[in-house]
């Protein structure tokens, strides 16, 4: 009885196949995984410059808003209305030096809280995203709030409820004159609710300039000081 050799697989049959199958998977997996990243790099940054090249996005330019336009950032509308220079503080919360000859630059500001509940008008943080983030471009200090009717106390923002403001910082006696003009930046934030250990409180952070008002100051004597 004549024995025939086992015949070799035919040519793409499916035992040949997974064999071809197998082998380059060993093959894949002695190459170091650095090199496969790096490979991988060399091809995105390849394919990137035949569709030429990276490309930088161009920075967001921070909007323009006029004296008596209305800005809403922060769940707050801002409305400046006016920058004076006194001579006087009137009904602003900052204290001149007069013996230094100091004065009070003060921004008269109409608020309106959008949010669902009451909020202080100051916030605690040094980059503020409620009223005190309001600043003078060229004054590193936040300012002092009053409100502008002369009421005593802490200023609250209520919802809904628009309320006037002064806004305030001391000045050098040389610092600003009658028709300069200064540039106010106002803050936006993002709003989340606390977790953890501040679970359920609102929190406004991630604050950055959401426009610029270019207001002329207007200086006024120390007899009218404290109008509004």
């Amino acid at each position: 009885m004549v024995t025939s050799a086992p015949s070799s697989p035919a040519q793409g049959s499916p035992v040949q196949e997974r064999t071809l199958l197998t082998r380059m998977r060993r093959m894949a997996s002695l190459v170091p995984t650095p090199w496969l990243i790096t490979a991988g790099g060399a091809a995105l940054l390849a394919a990137t410059a035949a569709f030429g090249g990276l490309e930088t996005v161009p920075p967001q330019p921070i909007p323009t808003v006029e004296p008596g336009e209305q800005y809403s950032g922060s769940d707050l509308e801002l409305t400046v209305r006016n920058v004076e220079l006194r001579a006087e503080r009137g009904n602003a919360a900052s204290f001149p030096d007069p013996q230094r000859g100091e004065k009070v630059l003060a921004v008269t500001v109409d608020v309106v809280n959008t949010f669902e509940r009451p909020r202080m008008a100051a916030g605690a943080a040094t980059v503020s995203p409620v009223v005190d983030g309001v600043l003078v471009e060229g004054i590193d200090a936040k300012p002092a709030l009053a409100y502008a009717d002369g009421s005593s106390g802490t200023v609250w923002l209520q919802p809904d409820v628009p309320v006037r403001v002064v806004l305030s910082w001391v000045v050098g006696a040389d610092d600003l004159r009658d028709g300069d003009e200064v540039r106010l930046t106002l803050p936006d934030s993002t709003h989340s609710v606390g977790t953890s250990v501040q679970r359920g409180v609102d929190i406004w952070d991630e604050v950055v300039v959401g426009a610029v008002v270019t207001a002329s100051v207007q200086e006024v004597p120390a007899a009218a000081g404290g109008t509004s």
